[in-house]
């Protein structure tokens, strides 16, 4: 990841492609951008009427792009940002710069993330290649009337093809740097002349790995990742549509082994730097190089994921035009990671969490038709998650003997010591949501919706560690009494919504928008310290929203426009101070900024876009924020005994891993070659992510700066499409970066992926 992966990659296969202007158009030399329908709002609009900011890629976009993952769309997408941290069950998944790191069971995401309808309890379980899909949707700002909890900051609405009553198939191979190799294929098959129809698809991912460790001499951070989806229309006639889903994918590579920045950094509160393991085992700390692709580690990384389901979707129509949807699904998910704690060669901290997760849900909607005077929808929603986890914090022997200087040395740890925590993490939830459309004048619309949510959340688990040190100590997230918990909590939430549309001319639109939203409080997974409570509240987020969206041009220039202020109220803070992490409601923060997009067809032949987004977020309070390195160093002077109990005020500062400015354009050419059928295409894109910090406490050294990404592609097609050959590259400048950065447990330093 400190790379982009690249360099240059073939691609070959029947690849059935769709250019952005109409084969028709281009036959008559006429040229207009295609209409694109998204359901934002729960049933088929065109976008430039859907009244919020809202990034669509279509299928479109995923061949010209060579896009197969949801990691790979924060390079298109402004004040959009999603990365892994050391496992991809803790993606992070961030709109206008908020969002929550999956590490911690006990967290719900800000960001909801919807596929084909059904809400995924965690961002871990979007991470599979995005497989077949018909377009990808990115919602910003509070979701709640029609997607409900867990997205105060926005969601991401995943919608896979649909069987249909034409014989299709497809094949995708890739090749490239570090020995990549990639196949997938999709079939799509009716099944008589009924009207049912099945799909299939699959894909088969590998590469050897982009780094090395040198401690075992191993290529690492590799991937080894396959998966299958069918879907399956039964039409049913007038009774309506029955689409049943199944889907499966594993995980099996090693992701997500840091690079270590530096060894030293500020020192180590706890006493226990690297040059201290370095002088008790004779093993010389290496030279710290953030970006070499050498790492060193001893313990193997281990992240293997599975994820599974099964949906129905029926859908009727009713001879007074009202549709009623029923969707009910099972979705299955496990994690087992194993991680090098220190990230170093040195036998000091390991960690290992295996995680399994069973959730249900169904949402029935009605819906009456589009285009009167009064459109409305109306909903029920239910969903049932449980998650059982089983975790390991632990010193290894190493580090429990050079804990402390003598004649103390070895007091508390002689042999090392583990922290078991085990929990059981449930949640019920129940709403009711309706939303309204009135053209109340000629070129006027109002919409209004509310939410109402019910839930209840139980927790049931212990934290024991082992062995009992010969001093008691209070030191969590290692060692502290045993404790068992058996606790619930229940909450209620509104979440309303309003806007106002005004078209000048049909394709022309300004809105303004206030909306709402909500995230679950929880409990932390993790030991906390004596007399301090895992417990913390829900978040509220409300958004105020204008733009306008327009053609112009006779449909040859699209240009949309958003500014919007969101004020989010006692936010979930997940800190790692080097020592333990901790949950806290910690404040405010405030996210105001501009998005920006723009579509340009010159001519039959060119197309050019470009994408802006500008993002203020900031902390308008936050009193009790985790210190620097530094400042812990400062309050302990290295001495293990002494616990960080130093915050610092972060009010008006800006808020980690929200850039400023992202910026993404491209311009794409396609013509005919000869008289045969072929053709080409080649694309130039330029993606611009600002200087961001990497970490909640602001430390300068993991800071970020700017990132400039140029990628190429160059296609031949044959007759009618029914082949293409690509020749493409990624990050052709070679940039350097992590997408995300840490303090070093224990030790101290600093780590990056």
């Amino acid at each position: 990841m400190k790379k982009d992966l690249t360099r240059v990659f073939v691609l070959g296969g029947l690849l059935p492609f769709a250019p952005i202007i109409a084969p028709a158009a281009i036959a008559d030399e006429v040229v207009q951008l295609e209409e694109v329908i998204v359901t934002a709002n729960r049933r088929e609009e065109n976008l430039q009427e859907v009244a919020m900011s809202v990034s669509a890629f279509t299928d479109e976009f995923f061949k010209n792009t060579g896009t197969t993952s949801l990691q790979q769309l924060d390079q298109y997408t402004p004040n959009f940002k999603i990365s892994p941290v050391t496992d991809s069950r803790s993606t992070s998944i961030r709109i206008r710069g908020i969002g929550s790191v999956g590490s911690n069971a006990g967290i719900d995401p800000s960001v909801g993330v919807f596929i084909d309808g059904v809400y995924q309890g965690r961002a871990g379980m979007s991470v599979a290649d995005l497989m077949d899909i018909q377009r990808v949707e990115v919602l910003r700002g509070p979701q709640g009337t029609l997607y409900g909890k867990n997205t105060a900051a926005g969601a991401l609405n995943i919608i896979s093809k649909a069987p249909s009553e034409l014989f299709e198939a497809e094949v995708e191979a890739v090749v490239g740097n570090f020995k990549a190799r990639e196949l997938r294929g999709v079939v799509n098959v009716p099944l008589g002349d009924s009207g049912h129809a099945t799909r299939l698809s699959g894909y088969y991912v590998e590469n050897e790995g982009f780094d090395e460790n040198t401690f075992s001499g191993d290529k690492v951070n590799t991937t080894d990742r396959y998966g299958m989806r069918s879907r399956t229309l039964f039409n049913m006639g007038s009774a309506g549509d029955l689409t049943l889903s199944f889907d499966y994918s594993k995980n099996e590579g090693d992701c997500c082994a840091p690079d270590i920045i530096d060894y030293e950094g500020s020192g180590s509160p706890q006493g226990v730097p690297f040059s201290k393991l370095a002088a008790s085992t004779g093993i010389p700390v290496p030279e710290a190089d953030g970006y070499d692709r050498e790492l060193f580690y001893d313990t193997p990384f281990v992240n293997d994921t599975e994820i599974g389901g099964v949906a129905l979707d029926w859908s009727a129509e009713l001879s007074n035009e009202i549709v009623l949807t029923w969707i009910n699904a099972w979705r299955g998910y496990e994690s087992f990671s194993v991680l090098d704690g220190d990230f170093s060669h040195y036998p000091g901290v390991r960690y290992q969490t295996d995680v399994e997760v069973e959730q249900v849900s169904s949402e029935f909607r009605i819906a009456s038709p589009l285009g009167e005077k009064f459109d409305w929808q109306v909903g029920f929603y239910y969903y049932d998650f449980q998650m059982d986890t089983e975790g390991e914090n632990g010193f290894l022997p190493l580090l429990g003997q050079n804990f402390l200087d003598p004649p103390f040395a070895g007091g508390f740890w002689p042999d090392g010591g583990i922290n078991f925590d085990t929990n059981r993490h449930e949640t019920t939830s129940y709403a009711l949501f309706g939303q309204g459309n009135w053209t109340f004048a000629e070129n006027w619309k109002l919409t209004f919706g509310a939410r109402y949510t019910t839930e209840q959340k139980d927790r049931a688990g212990s934290q024991v560690s082992f062995p009992k040190p010969i001093f008691e100590i209070d030191a969590p997230p290692i060692a502290g009494a045993d404790v068992s918990v058996d606790e619930s909590r229940e909450e209620s939430d509104i979440s309303p919504m309003v806007s106002l549309s005004f078209f000048p001319r049909n394709d022309l639109m300004f809105y303004a928008s206030i909306s709402q939203g909500f995230k679950s409080g929880g409990f932390n997974q993790l030991r906390t310290a004596a007399g301090v409570s895992g417990e913390f509240d829900d978040e509220r987020s409300r958004n105020y929203e204008a733009g306008w969206k327009g053609t112009w041009l006779d449909r040859r220039l699209q240009i949309n426009g958003t500014v919007f202020f969101v004020d989010y109220e006692d936010f979930q803070s997940q800190t790692f101070d080097g020592q333990a992490i901790t949950v806290r409601n910690a404040g405010g923060m405030e996210s105001k900024g501009v998005e920006f997009d723009l579509i340009y067809v010159p001519n039959v032949l060119t197309t050019l876009g470009l994408a802006i987004g500008y993002n203020d977020a900031t902390y308008s309070e936050f009193d009790n924020a985790e210190c620097t390195a530094a400042e812990n160093y400062e309050e302990t002077g290295g001495d293990g005994l002494i616990p960080i109990t130093c915050t610092q005020d972060l009010a008006g500062e800006p808020i980690d891993n929200a850039p400023k400015w992202t910026v993404s354009n491209y311009v794409q050419f396609q013509d005919d070659l000869g008289s045969g059928g072929l053709s080409w295409t080649a694309r130039l894109e330029y993606n611009f992510i600002d200087e961001l910090y990497m970490a909640q406490d602001l430390d300068e050294a993991l800071h970020r700066d700017a990132v400039n990404m140029v990628n190429a592609r160059l296609s031949l097609s044959g007759k009618d499409n029914q082949w293409q050959v690509t020749l493409w590259g990624r990050n052709l400048l070679d940039e350097e970066y992590h997408v995300i950065g840490f303090d070093i447990p224990v030790m101290g330093g600093f780590a990056g992926i």
